[in-house]
């Protein structure tokens, strides 16, 4: 699991890079934690299927949250940290705070989603969401008939 998620960390890390390199070359600079608030909330919207007041909620957790991280960040930076695990916990801590925030505001299929999307799903909970959406696949067929 803890190998899963350093996997997807770099690459992350990666992409970002990458869209760094690239933002820089066509002139642009880096993107600010508001536009990647936008963005994850804008694909949480799709991927969700979002109610409007799901949505603002949403956009609000990260606006605050992302902005938060990118200035603890700074701070670390700033202060000359250069140990890994710091930038890991700080990092650790705010993804805790925002899938405690998302799962006040999504109901319990969508954050089960979510979790999925975000590879953090257990066994247990997948046997659940498969359950569902089998359920309510067949819902939809007999719907049709």
């Amino acid at each position: 699991m803890t190998r899963d998620i350093i996997i997807k960390l770099m690459l992350t890390l990666a992409v970002l890079a990458s869209t760094t390199v690239l933002r820089a070359q066509n002139g642009e600079g880096e993107r600010t934690p508001e536009e990647i608030a936008t963005e994850e909330a804008n694909r949480l919207e799709r991927l969700l299927k979002l109610e409007p007041h799901q949505t603002f909620f949403i956009d609000s957790i990260l606006q605050h949250d992302m902005k938060a991280l990118h200035d603890e960040i700074e701070a670390l930076k700033t202060s000359g940290t250069q140990e890994y695990t710091v930038y890991k916990q700080v990092q650790d801590r705010w993804a805790d705070q925002i899938d405690s925030s998302y799962r006040k505001v999504l109901t319990e299929y969508q954050y089960m989603i979510y979790r999925r999307d975000i590879g953090k799903l257990s066994k247990e909970e997948l046997k659940v969401l498969k359950a569902i959406e089998k359920a309510e696949k067949k819902a939809r067929k007999a719907e049709k008939e």
